[in-house]
């Protein structure tokens, strides 16, 4: 009856070894690492094709991968801010009017053009531990938005193996609705030659006549669900309206047994370490521990190193050249002797000092360090400290609560493979028999033991069960492959794309 309740070690990995190896539906979900796009001529998609193209086109994932570009360059920034920066400014001025001459110290009434050059340049000591747990911080947010990209991949290709299935099983009732509309056109043409030969009624022909536009009218619905089904799993695939778009036949795998290899606790531990959301809501729990060290790092002083370089240019610093005495002046008298007092006069030449020469006289340069002590910022500091806190806090009910909702997803998804199983045993018994059944009594009505009517409801019970049992089939392979899902680590396949 299949394997028992507890499941050994050796077992799991035979179990997993065997599920390795089949490439039907269930499994070949995420090995599809070497295939190859259909090319442009081809209509026919396997599960394969499908998932790539949805992890290519779909919008969410690019999404997750632009918010995992941008932690990257958070990321990338943060270990740059323990460097040094480097400024450089430089101006050109000019000034009209009266002004002092700075070279002169004097008045002067006219245009004077300045420029000024500057290099400066400062470098963090100590910040109180701020930039390097911002790093840390950084890091981790990264990580999570990697896990996020991957979680969105999951997503999209457990949607899409769902849709696909979806459209195995409408294509898999339009096959069988063909079978009994022909199957139906053959009893139609058997009873209208009884007819004509006078060993049939016409009540007869009109039963398998209605029969007969039972399984058209089933076929119109078959065909119309797998349209549908069939809509469904293109917009999944962001293909274009107009495309043509078939998929490839595969079979379902059905599990032997209502009993899931891997035990439940088993199941509910690797969910919760292998799903990509725990881990990110993980990582992010981490990060708001970091920011409460960050915000303490405020309550410290912090030590800055700087330096600058400078210097300056004016159109009117004037070199003197070319001194000659050309004779004197009075300026004054003696104020007992009333004696002239003469003063020489000189005749000189003034010329701007040439850019290069005043740049280098003029060069500065300055070099410090300074320290910052908070004292009293109006408690913004504790402020800050006290929401990280509380964001800690919050974090860690939110894991929490995603342990609990993985955990729950994981017993309802063992329930519901349990139930499916044991739906599919009893719809497939019931199948089975109604197939016995309808033999049995076509026996009986060749012999004439039995009429047309009952060899009728006979068919269509059949027709119902056959149906039912569909249902279930692939309802029993979308709880498997869900719980295929839940254990199997896909992490290393989907980062491919």
């Amino acid at each position: 009856m299949g394997p028992s309740t507890s499941c050994d070690v050796g077992a799991t990995k035979l179990y997993l070894c065997r599920m390795r190896k089949i490439s039907g539906l269930v499994i070949g979900l995420f090995l599809f690492t070497g295939v190859k796009a259909q090319n442009s001529t081809s209509t026919a998609y396997s599960l394969e094709d499908c998932i790539k193209i949805a992890l290519t086109n779909n919008i969410d994932i690019q999404l997750a991968k632009i918010s995992e570009s941008q932690t990257q360059i958070d990321y990338n920034q943060s270990r740059l801010n323990l460097t040094p920066d480097l400024s450089a400014s430089a101006g050109q001025y000019y000034q009209s009017g009266r002004s002092i001459d700075r070279f002169t110290n004097q008045f002067v009434q006219t245009t004077v053009g300045n420029s000024s050059f500057h290099l400066q340049s400062n470098l963090v000591i100590y910040q109180g531990g701020q930039l390097r747990n911002a790093i840390k911080q950084t890091k981790l947010l990264n990580q999570a938005s990697a896990e996020d990209v991957l979680q969105a991949k999951q997503t999209i290709a457990l949607n899409v193996a769902l849709a696909y299935l979806q459209c195995l099983q409408s294509m898999e009732q339009v096959k069988a609705s063909n079978a009994n509309v022909t199957a139906q056109e053959n009893e139609l043409k058997r009873i209208q030659a009884l007819v004509d030969a006078g060993s049939a009624n016409t009540g007869m022909l009109l039963a398998a006549k209605s029969q007969m536009a039972n399984a058209k009218s089933g076929l119109v619905q078959t065909n119309s669900a797998y349209k549908t089904n069939l809509l469904n799993l293109k917009n999944l695939l962001f293909l274009p309206y107009s495309q043509v778009f078939e998929i490839k036949t595969s079979a379902a795998i059905i599990p032997t047994s209502g009993i899931f290899p891997i035990p439940l606790n088993e199941l509910i531990d690797s969910a919760i370490k292998r799903r990509p959301e725990y881990k990110s809501q993980n990582l992010r729990k981490k990060s708001s521990e970091l920011s409460v060290k960050i915000a303490k790092g405020a309550l410290y002083p912090s030590v800055f190193l700087g330096g600058s370089l400078n210097s300056v240019y004016s159109g009117n610093s004037k070199a003197i050249s070319n001194v000659s005495l050309a004779g004197s002046q009075p300026i004054g008298y003696v104020s007992n002797t009333n004696e002239v007092v003469e003063a020489p006069v000189f005749n000189y030449t003034l010329t701007t000092i040439d850019f290069g020469k005043q740049v280098k006289d003029n060069f500065g340069q300055s070099f410090g360090a300074s320290v910052n002590m908070p004292i009293y910022v109006k408690l913004q500091a504790r402020s800050n400290i006290s929401k990280a806190e509380l964001g800690v806090l919050q974090s860690e009910l939110s894991l929490k609560r995603l342990e609990q909702t993985i955990t729950n997803e994981v017993n309802s998804a063992y329930q519901a493979f349990q139930n499916a199983y044991a739906q599919y045993s009893a719809l497939n018994e019931n199948h089975t028999a109604q197939k016995q059944n309808l033999e049995f009594l076509r026996l009986r009505f060749e012999n004439g033991q039995a009429n047309y009517f009952e060899l009728q409801l006979a068919q269509t019970n059949e027709i119902a069960a056959y149906q039912n049992m569909l249902s279930a089939k692939y309802e029993l392979a979308l709880r498997n492959m869900i719980l295929e899902f839940l254990y199997t680590n896909q992490q290393q396949l989907l980062n491919n794309f």
